[in-house]
């Protein structure tokens, strides 16, 4: 179990914004993740950014939202596992929940950043080989570019897309998905912004309230040093040119609106904080 030392929280007005951690995956070299990135380009990152092996270790982390007496999940983690491409290691949602108070039955409603592995992992539990939804009251809200994306048949057959057969598909054949585009009201606290790149549905779920703003921005950022290095783009990214417009434009935003940023994949004790500047560079300032 990882323990609710692991969790943090913040209030962005009157909307309650909670981390939970549902796994720490193995690490990967720099080359894996950031292939177009030169290994002597994290020489000045190393001791903050990397393990003590210089590898990356990005925790899975997903957020609980609370506006207007409804819980939001942003994002469901990994899933139960165990999981070969992840040493076999389980997620542990559900039990982290439990220990803020939050049944699965509590869960209103699923917000999808996007449609990758480590996001959807908790939407589906298998009894006897039969799906039901994990969180069996809520809604789930699909990009509808990613659906539209993944869910061709020449995509989804992939083995890398077993996730999508398995934890996605099956939202659309028990009723309780929603394909949603930027713009979606969820909450009038709460909407989503198209930030396409990373996924071509990603979206990032925007938080309005009392004169307070914040962005939970899923994979669009996925540590803190691409906020100094907009133009570091992960291997995964499926349009790098796309992904990187979308960072560039979101740190303009929360620079200039002096957003929140609620980042997943961060550092432990670092999933909340502002872009900074200093001497005409962009930072990171944790909260």
């Amino acid at each position: 179990m990882i323990g609710d030392t692991m969790q943090e929280k913040i209030s962005i007005g009157n909307v309650e914004v909670l981390s939970v951690v549902d796994m720490f995956p193995p690490g990967r070299a720099t080359s894996f993740f950031f292939p177009d990135v030169p290994e002597n380009a994290w020489d000045p990152y190393r001791e903050e950014q990397l393990s003590p092996a210089g590898e990356i270790v990005l925790p899975y982390c997903l957020f609980v939202l609370r506006s207007q007496g409804q819980i939001i999940l942003a994002d469901t983690g990994m899933g139960a596992g165990p999981h070969p491409s992840r040493g076999n290691l389980t997620g542990n949602l559900l039990n982290e929940l439990q220990n803020i108070g939050i049944s699965p039955d509590d869960v209103d409603i699923v917000v999808h950043t996007h449609l990758h592995a480590d996001h959807v992992g908790w939407n589906i539990t298998y009894e006897d080989g039969v799906a039901r939804p994990t969180f069996p009251k809520a809604k789930y809200l699909v990009p509808r570019a990613d659906w539209e994306h993944f869910i061709q048949a020449n995509i989804l057959s992939l083995p890398q897309n077993e996730h999508i057969r398995d934890h996605v598909a099956p939202l659309e054949e028990l009723g309780v998905m929603e394909l949603v585009e930027g713009g979606q009201i969820i909450t009038s606290e709460i909407s989503t912004l198209h930030t396409p790149g990373h996924t071509p549905g990603h979206q990032c779920i925007l938080i309005d309230s009392q004169g307070q703003r914040g962005v939970v921005v899923g994979d669009v950022i996925h540590m803190s040093v691409q906020i100094e290095h907009s133009d570091w783009c992960a291997g995964v990214d499926l349009d790098k040119p796309t992904g990187q417009k979308s960072r560039e434009d979101l740190l303009d935003q929360s620079e200039r609106e002096g957003l929140l940023i609620v980042a997943g994949h961060f550092k432990v004790n670092e999933h909340f904080g502002r872009v900074a500047r200093l001497e005409g560079r962009r930072y990171w300032q944790v909260i």
